[in-house]
């Protein structure tokens, strides 16, 4: 039986190493090479959540918000032999709770696509994206 998921809030108990070996293994399509990089997008961040199962880091959730209109779910990453018993839905639950009254945006791989129109997020046109 899987035991309660602990969501944590910043970055305490994290690091680069954990974040990127999670976003290798979900696997989460970001560059996790220059772990200062990785830690500065963390440290600049509005939200940081974490899932833990018995001690053991098994989901990440990264945010940026104004507070007031919208929060942008940067990323959401969850280790592949918890996938489907609610990680990402505990964590994504913890995102709408602490980001309430602004409209949540994220960007999605092909990969997971189907998931989100399940817990309630609808797919926009009106959106625009330049790479940097």
């Amino acid at each position: 039986m899987l035991k309660e998921i602990e969501i944590r809030e910043g970055l305490t108990d994290l690091s680069p190493a954990a974040i990127a070996t999670l976003y290798r293994r979900a696997p989460l399509l970001r560059s996790v090479k220059d772990l200062d990089e990785l830690w500065t997008m963390y440290e600049k961040s509005s939200l940081i959540l974490s899932a833990w199962l018995d001690g053991r880091l098994v989901g990440i959730a990264r945010v940026l918000s104004d507070g007031i209109l919208f929060s942008y779910l940067c990323d959401l990453a969850v280790e592949p032999d918890v996938q489907r018993v609610g990680v990402g839905k505990t964590l994504i639950s913890a995102v709408l709770e602490r980001c309430r009254g602004t409209d949540i945006l994220l960007r999605d791989s092909t990969g997971s696509a189907g998931y989100y129109p399940k817990i309630g997020f609808e797919k926009v046109t009106n959106a625009w994206v330049r790479g940097g």
